[in-house]
């Protein structure tokens, strides 16, 4: 069917075992039905009440011929024969259309593919919807409190010494934005009481079940689950939630003198951001780039601000009714390490204004 094309759609499943499957599905014609035909596979595949959480379709890209299943998982299988699903049934052997890898290594073969092709055009990135994003972070728990029963969290794992202070995050919950110490290696203080972290995190969140405590807290804007997910070699998801991208006009204010001197600066506050969210500052003129990665340490904070940083403003009008927040610096990036043109190829939008981080472009910044 020349002139015709063709969608190949990855579909992320979060399996019971807490494991991570992505299946490559059949094709569906792209035409003003194609959404149609997609939509109508992913509610057959849902339709199963076996699956603990529901399909999500994760990526698309689009070919000028119809692709038959077998050559693509022919694929999968000739790069690594042993990421597909088999098991004995009966004494049958079953081979199925799922492979034991991430939805990010599943797309990184079509990227691949595309970008051999020349066509990485044809490629897309879905953002997944609020309730999928609650989905797949009530996943990521789930394993994450499978891998804590396997190998409890230390502190010394990662290298959080005695008596440091730790910061609890949860967007929504009056309690965000508490701090406790930590007293050994699997405790902390809070309030003169002794606890683990996971205790204090289910009393901090109000759930009805324990949760993992790793999840809710940042130490030195990080938080411990990353930490550990660096130290033992395993990768975690992203939560873009608390994740924004906010420009700076060099012109206005010298964030690079600024954060050559001083660890926290003040920052003018027009978005819901809340203690614990991560700030990437793009700067702009000259510079072009993503050069600053940071925590909020404080949010909707009024009054009269501190004078520290007074000397980097080209034109300051000091209100003490503006609404601002603290940034601590996290991470600098040199010049053209995260370019305008590059982070314009993937997802971000705009520099004329804040806006949240998308998955295309968490993908890019976390290489």
């Amino acid at each position: 069917m020349r002139g015709s094309s063709y969608e190949r759609t990855i579909r992320c499943y979060i399996y019971s075992d807490k494991s991570v499957l992505s299946r490559i599905c059949e094709n569906r014609v792209k035409a003003a039905v194609d959404a149609d035909d997609v939509n109508a596979r992913l509610k057959q595949l849902n339709n199963s009440e076996c699956i603990p959480f529901a399909f999500r379709i994760y990526a698309t890209y689009a070919v000028e011929e119809r692709l038959s299943d077998l050559k693509l998982h022919t694929l999968i299988d000739q790069l690594n024969p042993n990421l597909r699903s088999i098991d004995e049934v009966d004494g049958k052997k079953r081979v199925r259309e799922f492979y034991a890898m991430s939805k990010e290594q599943a797309y990184s073969i079509l990227e691949t593919i595309a970008i051999l092709g020349g066509r990485k055009d044809r490629l897309h990135l879905y953002e997944p919807t609020t309730e999928e994003k609650k989905s797949e972070n009530l996943a990521q728990e789930i394993e994450e409190e499978h891998i804590e029963r396997l190998s409890p969290f230390a502190f010394s794992k990662c290298k959080i010494p005695v008596g440091a202070t730790i910061t609890f995050i949860h967007q929504g919950n009056a309690n965000s934005g508490a701090q406790c110490t930590v007293v050994d290696d699997k405790t902390v203080e809070y309030e003169g009481r002794r606890l683990s972290l996971s205790a204090l995190a289910t009393e901090l969140t109000g759930s009805k079940w324990g949760v993992a405590g790793p999840r809710y807290f940042k130490y030195n804007g990080v938080w411990l689950n990353e930490l550990r997910a660096k130290e033992e070699g395993w990768k975690v998801t992203s939560r873009l939630d608390d994740v924004w991208i906010i420009p700076c006009n060099p012109n206005y204010y010298d964030i690079v003198a600024a954060f050559d001197n001083l660890d926290v600066i003040e920052w003018a506050q027009s978005t819901n951001t809340t203690v614990g969210d991560t700030v990437y500052i793009y700067v702009g003129e000259k510079y072009k780039s993503i050069m600053f990665k940071c925590e909020v340490i404080a949010a909707d904070q009024y009054g009269n601000r501190s004078t520290d940083d007074y000397p980097y403003y080209k034109d300051l009008a000091k209100d003490p009714d503006v609404r601002y927040m603290k940034l601590k610096l996290v991470e600098k990036y040199p010049v053209g390490q995260y370019p305008l043109k590059e982070l314009k190829e993937n997802g971000l939008t705009s520099v004329q204004g804040r806006s949240k981080a998308t998955v295309q472009l968490m993908k890019y910044l976390e290489k």
